[in-house]
Formats: structure tokens, sequence, C-alpha cells
């Protein structure tokens, strides 16, 4: 089966694109509200999260307070 490699400002902005139309949210805001466990329903944006795995682990949006 063939891969894919995404860029990182592919990968954000399709958080970004996914984020905005499911929740009117930034992915940052998202991603916080994730990391706090604060996020209602996150199942609706598990393919965000997801995304956000193929980051670096010291990636700004993985970290960001």
């Amino acid at each position: 089966m063939p891969t894919a490699e995404l860029t990182r400002e592919e990968i954000v902005a399709e958080m970004e694109r996914v984020s905005q139309r499911r929740r009117h949210l930034s992915a940052a805001k998202v991603m916080r509200s994730y990391r706090e466990g604060t996020l209602d329903d996150a199942g609706e944006l598990a393919d965000v999260i997801v995304l956000s795995t193929l980051l670096p682990a010291d990636d700004p949006l993985r970290t960001s307070p």
C-alpha cells in the first residue's frame, strides 16, 4: 500500500479546516481543550487529534498551554 508524506503545513492546514468546519474553533484551541480534558465530544474531532500525532512531540500545537 502506498504511503503519503505530509508537511507540517499540510497537517496543520487540515487540522484547522476540520476544526473550523465542525466546531468553529482553531486547531490550537481544540488541542489545548483536549490536553486539559475539557473538549466536549472529542470523538467528533478524533481525526484532528490523530493528525496531531504526526507532528513532532515538541511541536507548539502539541505542547502550548
